[in-house]
């Protein structure tokens, strides 16, 4: 074989080589666009045809579903639907709702690795809420919640003597999920956009680029949500109340033993008074 065949040979190699590359690297692009587009319209069917069915039913998906993070919220803090008031599970609904609305503004693809099937999308992502000012339970509602507390301290000490324990967390959890979250809600409309790297996993799968993971650099949907802490700063009185409740009812059969042991001292009293005229 001649050096200028060779050259020529080579060349054209190259230039495979390199259209194959280009090829695959629009094509992953291509799909990673289609997938982010799709999201930031909270279109999960339009998703779907940019991602693999086993991510599509992962926890990251899952966690861009409102009502997804509504039954999550419940779920972390053990009680049921059908134990709470309609404005209470509203008020949960309404914020679920306003944290997947604002979460993908917009996006600017930056940059685009492949190897062989493989490749790796990194996005700029702004957010139309600061996931880290969103997720803090503040001091104010903190102070709401101890406020709570002492106004209707002895309404819940009387519900739940007189009702039961269910009763007094219905009436608790009720009144305080909106306050809770009502605040939450605030700090999401008044924290203004942040932005995020994200980076997206892509495989080549019967020649169709599809996205089979998505990593963010901040806390999870499920942490910006704060559905734990908001549940646990939720039910803050309801351990104390139920305690003191518990310790009024206590003392309030104490009395009456005591009462009722008395009399019976009375009555002996009397009946030896008797005996000894």
């Amino acid at each position: 074989m001649s050096k200028r065949l060779m050259t020529v040979l080579l060349t054209m190699l190259t230039v495979m080589l390199l259209t194959g590359c280009n090829a695959n690297q629009k094509a992953a692009t291509e799909a990673a666009d289609g997938f982010l587009t799709a999201i930031m319209n909270n279109d999960k069917e339009a998703a779907a045809q940019y991602a693999t069915e086993e991510f599509m039913n992962s926890e990251t998906i899952k966690l861009m579903d409102p009502q997804y993070l509504s039954d999550n919220f419940f779920k972390e803090m053990n009680v049921s639907k059908e134990d709470l008031d309609s404005e209470a599970i509203e008020t949960v609904d309404n914020y679920a709702k306003e944290l997947v609305a604002r979460a993908y503004q917009s996006y600017e693809i930056q940059d685009v690795k492949v190897q062989k099937n493989t490749a790796s999308v990194t996005a700029k992502i702004t957010l139309g809420y600061d996931p880290e000012a969103s997720s803090q339970i503040s001091d104010e509602t903190y102070e709401l919640i101890s406020q709570y507390q002492t106004e209707h301290y002895d309404e819940l000490i009387e519900l739940y003597l007189e009702e039961g324990e269910k009763a007094m967390y219905r009436k608790l959890y009720s009144d305080l999920i909106p306050i809770v979250i009502g605040k939450m809600q605030e700090q999401i409309v008044s924290g203004g956009t942040s932005e995020e790297k994200t980076i997206l996993t892509l495989e080549k799968i019967d020649k169709q680029w599809l996205v089979t993971s998505l990593e963010e650099n901040r806390k999870t949907a499920a942490d910006a949500v704060s559905e734990k802490e908001a549940a646990e700063a939720a039910a803050a009185a309801a351990p104390a109340v139920k305690e003191s409740a518990a310790e009024d009812s206590t003392s309030a059969e104490n009395a009456e033993e005591g009462s009722t042991s008395y009399e019976y001292a009375a009555e002996d009293d009397t009946s030896e008074e008797a005996a000894a005229e």
